[in-house]
């Protein structure tokens, strides 16, 4: 018996954009924390504040023109409560709700203060000093003038971080600075930033990674070689938990002591623009991050899988169920804005909602709630309108919509002998469908021909779950009948999904013929014996008919489907998709759920036991819940619970690069696809990426243009949560 995976509360980051008003404000350079807990930014039109959502700017009390400060650096918030700000003409402090004129002039681009209240302010002309109770004063040394940052050692030294070195000035002489710049020193001389940590250490961010200084000895490096995803490290922050937050020119990355790993923070999921130049951690634990393209917050709560669940299941509820019943993604009328959104057709509606039933039915199973029921029969329903809307007694719809609602997916056209020519070179067993829409008898919907076998998965998929979990007995009545009409007519007709043009669909065969006897059909002989005894196997369960077993029997005993079965590992690269792992992770829970013969449970642990193997290292929760249920064996759930809680709150499909990533790897393995990284990265690190989409490509997303549905995740977590696996 399975120990089950204890629901802790985790963290949970969670994105809030606050940007400003125009580009020119949006371009930040740096955010700071005042003693009054505002949060200010410097900008390349000024500096704002924060307050509540909205931005302010303060009056210009040092000139009677009302002139602007214009592009701003830095910051720097004392805790006496002078916020100092550094701008392109001089240093400015706020007083009150104005801002004022200080010593020295110029550009001041850096800005530091020491324990004991001396101030630093650093440009191209210079660096000056002001110690508690006096004025500026001009320090002499030298150093290379292109000055990026300047931090205090101790009471009489300062560090001053150039384009070319890092340079230690004792401020009580006039001595040259001491120069730090020679590769056993310093990851690379070219600094950013300097950053005084709570253990006395002084974090020094440059163009090649973050080096860590006590006193004058270098005590520790974080670069590319531990896995900083960007070397740039432009601005170093710490949180509470002593947590590194590096803005880069990839984003955020996060180092975690402990397990000595970084996380990175890009995309839109996380950022207005990859380009972040600094960071502020507020006092409840959330960074700010200022970037090119304006200020985001990057947050985080304490959640449970639990709440998590309820979270998704509402998002479902409010954008991704359109009628009859249908759920799809949600289509964004505005690129990243949830407040207005449609759902289109799709060609796997039905498949999605098979799954969606399985959500509600599982869910009802575990906690009796009668909106689960509800959901599932609503969403049944709908399944139903898929076959009956054909006017046929067995045929499946892809799609439907109401009669006066123009497809946009596959519309009707016509192809020149061109056209056809070129597609069978593609695609030998490619079947044209010119009239691919229809209109119902009953002159109410458009439906969509050439349902595949992915689709017929999904329906059998949803109907077995909400027979044995969720269906009252006039339900089960209904189910038992759709099922007796959709498989039947696949076995009336020689074991193909027949459309109306009386021939099988382009995808929906599982003949003998096919599978065993045309070449065409070498990829799918393994998986679709598989799934066609499954699915016999639900038919004869809800319907207890012979025909059913007979024939399984069939394809057994004549045509070694279950022999099939036992060849399902895709030993060729090329072969294997995230697609079919997906579908059979679904048709080996009706194969070992409903096993029609007994003598078949060898052949069938055989080929789960393959399954996995070609897709165990992707921490995958949909297909290790389910070899760990069915093929007598485990795998350590932990990384696909972790696989759980990363998952990202936005399913807005972000596009998400990592081509740029210096701490990734190219796939070079002969037979795969190019552009392919050689592990999954954390899921809040990649674009959104349901269970059948392929997670190991470098570039995933569409630009924030959809919303996707979360039933993926919540078709996993309630079947870890009904199999014992996730405790509640």
């Amino acid at each position: 018996m399975q120990i089950p995976i204890t629901d802790t509360p985790y963290w949970q980051d969670w994105h809030e954009a606050a940007p400003l008003s125009n580009e020119k404000q949006n371009d930040v350079r740096a955010v700071a924390f005042d003693s009054q807990g505002r949060l200010w930014c410097a900008t390349g039109a000024g500096v704002f504040w924060r307050d509540g959502s909205t931005w302010r700017t303060p009056m210009m009390g040092w000139n009677a023109k009302g002139e602007t400060l214009g592009s701003c650096h830095c910051l720097l918030a004392e805790p006496n409560g002078t916020l100092w700000i550094g701008t392109w003409q001089g240093l400015f402090f706020i007083e009150g709700e104005s801002a004022v004129r200080s010593e020295p002039v110029g550009l001041i681009c850096a800005l530091a203060q020491a324990k004991d209240g001396t101030l630093y302010a650093s440009g191209p002309t210079g660096v000056w000093i002001r110690r508690p109770s006096d004025r500026w004063k001009k320090i002499k040394g030298g150093w290379h003038q292109a000055i990026r940052a300047v931090a205090p050692m101790d009471a009489s030294h300062v560090w001053i971080g150039t384009a070319s070195g890092l340079y230690l000035q004792n401020t009580e002489n006039e001595k040259p600075a001491l120069r730090f710049g020679t590769p056993d020193q310093l990851l690379s001389s070219n600094i950013y930033c300097l950053t005084p940590l709570s253990d006395g250490t002084v974090a020094i961010g440059s163009t090649g990674g973050v080096d860590f200084y006590q006193g004058t000895k270098r005590v520790k490096s974080l670069g590319v070689a531990q896995g900083l995803p960007n070397r740039h490290a432009r601005a170093i922050a710490t949180d509470k938990d002593r947590r590194l937050w590096i803005a880069t020119k990839l984003g955020v990355a996060r180092y975690e002591s402990k397990s000595k790993k970084f996380s990175l923070r890009h995309s839109h999921r996380w950022l207005a623009s990859d380009d972040a130049r600094a960071v502020a951690i507020a006092p409840d634990g959330t960074a700010w991050v200022a970037t090119a393209g304006g200020v985001d917050a990057i947050r985080r709560k304490r959640l449970t899988l639990a709440q998590k669940a309820d979270y998704f299941l509402d998002v479902v509820r409010k954008r991704h169920i359109r009628p009859p019943g249908l759920v799809g993604p949600a289509v964004l009328k505005k690129r990243g804005d949830l407040s207005e959104s449609f759902i289109e057709d799709d060609d796997n509606d039905g498949e999605h909602t098979g799954m969606y039933m399985a959500v509600e039915s599982l869910r009802y199973a575990v906690t009796k709630n009668p909106e689960a029921r509800a959901n599932a029969r609503a969403a049944f329903n709908a399944m139903v309108l898929l076959q009956e809307v054909t006017g046929t007694p067995h045929f499946i719809a892809r799609s439907v919509l109401p009669a006066n609602t123009p497809p946009l997916h596959e519309v009707d056209r016509t192809f020149t002998p061109q056209e056809l020519a070129e597609r069978k070179r593609d695609n030998p067993r490619e079947k044209p469908i010119e009239k691919r829409w229809v209109l119902s008898g009953d002159g109410k919907w458009l439906w969509k021909r050439d349902a595949s076998s992915d689709e017929i998965d999904g329906h059998l998929y949803g109907y077995a779950m909400y027979y044995d979990l969720a269906a009252d007995e006039s339900e089960k009545k209904r189910v038992a009948d759709l099922v007796d009409r959709i498989v039947g007519g696949i076995v009336d007709h020689g074991f193909v999904l027949q459309d109306i043009d009386g021939k099988s669909t382009q995808w929906g065969n599982w003949s003998p013929e096919s599978l065993n006897g045309d070449p065409n059909w070498n990829e799918e002989r393994f998986g679709n014996s598989t799934e066609i005894l499954a699915h016999l196997g639900v038919a004869y369960h809800v319907t207890q008919k012979q025909e059913y077993r007979d024939a399984a029997q069939l394809l057994i005993t004549q045509h070694g489907y279950d022999k099939n079965m036992r060849q399902l590992a895709y030993k060729t690269p090329s072969e294997r998709t995230h697609i079919n792992d997906e579908l059979l992770g679904m048709v080996f829970q009706n194969l070992f759920n409903h096993l029609i013969f007994p003598q078949l449970r060898p052949y069938a642990l055989t080929a789960i036991r393959q399954w996995h193997a070609t897709c165990r290292r992707d921490h995958i929760p949909f297909y290790d819940f389910v070899y760990n249920q069915f093929s007598g064996q485990r795998v350590p759930l932990e990384p696909a619970v972790e696989t759980l809680r990363d998952w990202p709150l936005d399913m807005i499909e972000w596009t998400v690069d990592n081509r740029s990533r210096e701490d990734i790897q190219i796939e070079r393995t002969p037979g795969t696809d190019d552009d392919r990284l050689t592990k999954i990265l954390p899921r809040s690190e990649m674009g959104l990426v349901m269970w059948d989409q392929e997670p190991y490509k470098t570039v995933i997303g569409r630009n924030g243009e959809r919303e996707d549905k979360p039933t993926d995740w919540l078709l996993a977590y309630w079947m870890g949560r009904y199999w014992g696996q996730l405790g509640d």
